[in-house]
C-alpha cells in the first residue's frame, strides 16, 4: 500500500531535481530517499524518476503521479491543520526577516507562536529583502518577512504591516527652520538600508536631481548601526520612525520636518504553494495579526 512519506519523498525529489537535497529537506539520508522512491515505483509499476545530466526528472507516469500526491498531501495538510491540535505540531519553521521587522514586532510574534504552536521551532535569518527572495525560491526557507510582494512562480503573499520613510537626526545636527528640502538635507550624509534594497534605491534617485549638491548615501545592513550614527552626529538616518521609538522618546534622535514625498514601505509574508503550506500560511496569518496597528 502507497504510504505518504513515500508519496511526500517524491514530491520534494521532483522539486529539487536531487535526491541529496530532498534528503536534506526530509531530514534522512539519501539511500533512504532512494529506497523510498524504489519502493513506490515497484508498488506502482511504473518508473518515475529518471537521471539526466546531473539532475533527476519526472518520467510521463511520474508526473501523474506526482499530480495525484501533491492534490493527497495537500488534503493531508489541511486536515491535520484542521482537525490536530496545535500544541501536536512539531518540527523546525526557517524563516527569514527583514530587520525592520526585527526592531518593531518581531519579538511580539515569537511570544505568540510559543502559545500558538509550542512544539514548532523557529529557525530565525536576518537579511536584506533580494537575499530572504533567492532564498525563500531556492527553498532554502520557508516563510520570510520582507519589504514588497515578492514575484516569482508557486508563491504567494500577504500584507504585514506599513511604515513610512523619515528623516531622522540626532540632537548635535542643526538644520534651517520650517520644513526641510532636499538641499538641506544633502548638507548632511544620509544613512539608510543596504544597498540593491528598495529604500536606498528611492533615496539615490531622490538626491540624482542635477540641482543639488553631491550627497554621500551610506548604506548599512544593521538598523542599530544606522541609529548610532545618527544619535552621534554622523548624518541623518533615514529609515522608518516605527524603528526608533527607543531613541525617538529618550530624545536621542528627533524625526525632522521636511517638504519632501517619502515613500510608504509596504512588508509582506511569503511562502512558497506547496501541498504542505497549510501550517506555513497559518503562521503568516498570526504575523498578520501581531503586525497589524495596535488601537491607541
Amino acid at each position: 500500500m502507497v504510504d505518504f512519506k513515500a508519496l511526500e519523498t517524491l514530491v520534494w525529489v521532483a522539486t529539487l531535481k536531487s535526491f541529496n537535497r530532498a534528503a536534506v529537506k526530509l531530514h534522512t539520508t539519501q539511500p533512504a530517499v532512494s529506497q523510498r522512491i524504489a519502493q513506490l515505483e515497484a508498488e506502482i509499476g511504473q518508473r518515475l524518476l529518471v537521471r539526466e545530466k546531473r539532475t533527476v526528472v519526472a518520467t510521463d507516469a511520474g508526473r501523474r503521479v506526482i499530480d495525484y500526491a501533491e492534490r493527497l498531501l495537500k488534503l493531508r495538510a489541511e486536515m491535520l491543520h484542521a482537525v490536530a491540535d496545535r500544541t501536536a505540531i512539531r518540527g523546525t519553521l526557517r524563516l527569514g526577516v527583514a530587520e525592520t521587522i526585527v526592531h518593531t514586532w518581531l519579538p511580539r510574534f515569537v511570544e505568540r507562536m510559543a502559545k500558538a504552536y509550542p512544539g514548532l521551532a523557529l529557525e530565525i535569518e536576518v537579511d536584506i529583502t533580494p537575499n530572504l527572495r533567492d532564498r525563500l525560491v531556492a527553498q532554502e526557507l520557508d516563510l520570510v518577512f520582507a519589504l514588497g510582494a515578492l514575484a516569482a512562480a508557486q508563491l504567494r503573499n500577504m500584507p504585514l504591516s506599513t511604515y513610512r520613510l523619515a528623516f531622522l537626526a540626532g540632537p548635535g545636527l542643526s538644520f534651517p527652520a520650517g520644513p526641510l528640502d532636499l538641499a538641506a538635507l544633502a548638507a548632511h550624509p544620509i544613512l539608510t538600508f543596504s544597498r540593491n534594497t528598495r529604500p536606498y534605491l528611492i533615496l539615490r534617485e531622490m538626491f540624482s536631481a542635477p540641482d543639488l549638491p553631491p550627497v554621500r548615501i551610506h548604506a548599512s545592513s544593521s538598523m542599530a548601526t544606522i541609529l548610532r550614527m545618527a544619535e552621534d552626529g554622523l548624518g541623518i538616518a533615514a529609515v522608518p520612525e516605527a524603528i526608533a521609538g527607543t531613541e525617538l522618546a529618550a530624545g536621542r534622535l528627533r524625526s525632522l520636518p521636511t517638504s519632501v514625498p517619502l515613500p510608504e514601505l509596504d512588508f509582506f509574508a511569503s511562502w512558497r504553494i506547496t501541498p504542505e503550506a497549510a501550517t506555513v500560511e497559518a503562521v503568516a496569518t498570526i504575523a498578520a495579526e501581531v503586525a497589524a496597528p495596535r488601537p491607541r
